[in-house]
């Protein structure tokens, strides 16, 4: 499996920006999405996932969707940075499944 592409997902800042600054870095987001397209498509042919990079793939879209959350809970209304985080959970969510299913069988 790509040791390169665990390494480049482990050191994306974008989940971090998101988290600690409420920032949205769209060239971290466009990297990450990259990233996740080829871990998907290189994991197809596994049957085994590392540990840590599957811990990693199942946290990127729960923390962002809790950041939503919380941002939702505070302000009480739709909002252009809520409604943009919430497509990139679910957006980044659908992603992580593609990554987890096993498409080998």
């Amino acid at each position: 499996m790509g040791d390169l592409l665990k390494q480049r997902l482990l050191s994306n800042t974008f989940v971090d920006k998101v988290r600690n600054q409420m920032e949205i870095d769209e060239a971290a987001y466009q990297e990450l999405i990259d990233i996740l397209t080829n871990l998907s498509d290189e994991l197809k042919s596994q049957k085994v996932i590392d540990k840590e990079l599957a811990l990693t793939l199942y946290s990127v879209p729960q923390i962002i969707r809790n950041v939503y959350l919380t941002y939702e809970e505070r302000n009480g209304k739709a909002t252009e940075f809520g409604n943009k985080l919430e497509d990139i959970w679910i957006d980044l969510d659908a992603m992580v499944l593609e990554c987890l299913i096993d498409t080998s069988s």
